[in-house]
């Protein structure tokens, strides 16, 4: 049971200008056009064009159909700019949760990480979100960031929402319909082939006591070459959720492949 929770957990939360670099996600640059990065729990994202950066996350495209675009805007006073935009999906993953195994064994809820009592309405989510990058000092750049995303179809009944890190926040656009999101990344190339990657985000989440949420994340990552990256870290998880405020601490383990 803990086994499918975290794997549940993982899907969902796995649900960035014409200077492009290779390993940019989370920044204002863009893929160089054709190539194509993807690991297990980061998206798959793919250069469409120099102005342009497509990705979905993979594990959850067939339940949870999802799409971004990066596009390229013009550099600001030395800082690259790029706006992100996306759509989700979300209603046959939410379904799916009610009877993850198709019917109803013991207890009407068993296995599920949502009631079969609450109807699951359909719903999609747009949202918008701009970047700005920019070197500080020698081999570190700065990303802020900052945007929010909207709700169309009929509202989610906030007892359905999963309560756990990572998600709820997430999934609290469909009951509040509106969700804002602002951060700073911060990464640096060390020696080698090292380099690591330290991220701040925070949710603000309208028209509830559960009212904002925390993420911070450091990665440290090992760049074999332009076409395999390790990468190794922790999130760190703060906020309100319906049975109360909460921390927690979750490892992070990745390996990334391109072509």
């Amino acid at each position: 049971m803990i086994k499918f929770r975290l794997s549940c957990l993982m899907i969902l939360s796995s649900l960035l200008f014409a200077n492009s670099e290779i390993w940019s996600d989370g920044t204002a640059r863009l893929l160089p056009q054709g190539r194509l990065e993807m690991g297990f729990f980061q998206p798959l994202r793919y250069g469409f064009s120099g102005t342009m950066e497509i990705s979905t996350y993979k594990l959850s495209t067939f339940l949870m159909p999802n799409l971004n675009l990066k596009i390229a805007r013009n550099n600001r006073l030395g800082w690259r700019v790029a706006t992100r935009h996306g759509l989700v999906y979300p209603t046959p993953m939410l379904r799916w949760l009610q009877s993850p195994l198709g019917m109803e064994l013991g207890e009407p809820d068993k296995f599920a990480l949502i009631s079969p009592e609450f109807h699951i309405p359909q719903m999609i989510s747009i949202s918008n979100e701009i970047l700005f990058t920019r070197k500080i000092a020698n081999e570190m750049e700065l990303t802020l960031k900052g945007g929010f995303s909207l709700s169309l179809g009929d509202k989610l009944v906030r007892r359905a929402s999963i309560d756990l890190p990572l998600i709820f926040p997430r999934m609290s656009v469909y009951f509040n319909r509106a969700l804002f999101r602002i951060g700073a990344d911060i990464s640096k190339s060390l020696k080698r082939r090292w380099s690591y990657l330290i991220d701040y985000d925070l949710f603000l989440l309208p028209g509830g006591h559960e009212d904002f949420a925390f993420e911070h994340k450091t990665l440290l990552k090992w760049t074999k070459n332009e076409t395999f990256q390790l990468q190794l870290g922790y999130k760190l998880t703060a906020g309100r959720y319906p049975f109360g405020t909460q921390a927690h601490l979750l490892p992070l383990v990745d390996l990334v492949w391109a072509r």
